[in-house]
């Protein structure tokens, strides 16, 4: 019963997350709008996920962060076990992707954290770049490997293999 509770309050604070959202952003300006499927959408998550993870324990006042990654964990999950909860989960990660460069503007402030906020900032724009733009083929080797570990955790290792490339990226994006 609690945990019933608990997801219609979720459910209702994204709902109002979205409403706001769609008063200042046109669908076409959406973060993964170029995106040509959903799959490209999961994986970027997916990068996003794994690359995120050392600036995660670095920057543990990001509450947005926590919880994109939060959900992103449950979402992936639940992609991999074919959950009815996905297409709602994908959607709540969709929408904290979208906001969560406001946290990290407003974060950028903090002279103490700015560097890492910045490069926050830059593996956000790779992981949602790079994964809208990948190749179909790459694409479904990541959703094909992608699996739990022994800690029951999502893993890859076909994005494992990529992150020094990736990290590239980041580095050329922090540039601009």
């Amino acid at each position: 019963m609690k945990q019933d509770s608990q997801k219609e309050m979720r459910k209702q604070m994204f709902d109002r997350m979205e409403a706001e959202l769609q008063k200042t952003c046109k669908p076409e300006e959406r973060m993964f709008a170029l995106h040509p499927d959903e799959d490209h959408i999961i994986v970027s998550h997916a990068l996003f996920l794994m690359m995120s993870k050392p600036l995660a324990v670095k920057l543990p006042t990001l509450k947005g962060l926590y919880l994109l990654r939060k959900l992103e964990k449950e979402m992936l999950a639940a992609y991999l076990t074919e959950s009815d909860g996905f297409p709602e989960l994908l959607r709540y990660c969709n929408l904290l992707y979208e906001v969560f460069p406001y946290e990290l503007a407003a974060a950028a402030r903090n002279a103490a954290i700015a560097s890492k906020v910045r490069k926050l900032q830059a593996i956000g724009m790779v992981a949602a770049g790079y994964g809208g733009d990948m190749e179909d083929d790459t694409v479904d080797d990541i959703l094909d490997d992608m699996d739990f570990d022994r800690n029951s955790k999502v893993r890859s290792h076909v994005i494992e293999r990529m992150m020094p490339q990736l990290n590239q990226l980041v580095e050329q994006e922090k540039i601009y």
